[in-house]
């Protein structure tokens, strides 16, 4: 391994294995941060609400990437606000960034009771083994975009290029409702999500979850959420009013208040529900 020891967005010391971020060699998507500093807007935005979670409480990361959300935001918890009571979990389909997380979790002193990961694709049901994910940036699964199954070779790299895949080119993953794992969640305090277009189904999936309070039980919802420009830039398989569709959800939650929606690389949603 060949670990490094830069700083996280919020500050906190972390050791980061680069050589295993595939994007390092031809420069990363969000410039030369291999990842780390991806989206630094949303990760001090977060940062800044976990002094207001209940103890004991859950921090939720749908579609982890390489887990620089959520090791990032894990730091800041322990180090700088010495919040050892929150609970992290991560949910990611793709075994190589599942692995890395959980490795970067264990060498930055986090055990598998304070950082999780959990390999499946979250939707609105549970089907064992029914997601076929193409191993492209942009793909669709039963009409929705599936999540992103990057190999990280020279023709997968590129937008589009494996439009017609062939079956080497899928990969099969477990569907699961958020509300599978009700027993390890709960109480939950911050649901982050950003996988792939869909939000709306994993916001479905977690019905009990958020439908659950307890006194004092505040909890926050950060849903990325593409626009219209962005939906049809990449492609077939996106729906082009996924704010609608995550609105239409949303609704069943009345304690749940919309605030100010965050951009940064993408829009996202944002809700609040301030507890009893």
């Amino acid at each position: 391994m060949s670990w490094a020891i830069p700083k996280t967005v919020l500050g906190d010391k972390i050791i980061w294995d680069l050589s295993k971020i595939p994007g390092r060699k031809k420069g990363t998507w969000s410039g030369k941060d291999d990842q780390l500093w991806r989206c630094r807007k949303t990760k001090k935005f977060e940062a800044s609400l976990l002094i207001y979670l209940p103890r004991g409480s859950t921090f939720v990361d749908g579609g982890a990437h390489f887990g620089d959300t959520i090791i990032t935001i894990a730091l800041y918890a322990r180090e700088t606000l010495q919040r050892n009571d929150l609970r992290f979990i991560a949910f990611e389909p793709n075994p190589i960034k599942a692995q890395f997380i959980r490795d970067c979790a264990a060498i930055n002193g986090f055990d598998e009771e304070t950082v999780r990961v959990i390999e499946c694709v979250l939707g609105d049901e549970t089907a064992l083994g029914s997601a076929t994910v193409r191993k492209s940036r942009y793909c669709e699964f039963d009409g929705r975009i599936s999540y992103e199954w990057t190999d990280f070779s020279d023709d997968c790299e590129k937008e589009n290029s494996c439009a017609s895949p062939t079956a080497s080119d899928e990969a099969l993953f477990d569907v699961r409702r958020l509300d599978d794992f009700f027993d390890l969640i709960h109480p939950l305090g911050f649901l982050h999500l950003d996988v792939e277009g869909w939000e709306a189904a994993a916001l479905n999936g977690a019905s009990a979850l958020l439908s659950t309070s307890e006194p004092g039980g505040r909890c926050y919802i950060l849903a990325e959420c593409f626009t219209f420009e962005e939906a049809r830039r990449r492609g077939p398989g996106f729906s082009l009013v996924q704010e609608h569709d995550i609105m239409s959800i949303m609704v069943k939650f009345p304690q749940f208040v919309r605030g100010e929606d965050l951009i940064d690389e993408e829009k996202n949603l944002f809700f609040v529900r301030e507890g009893s």
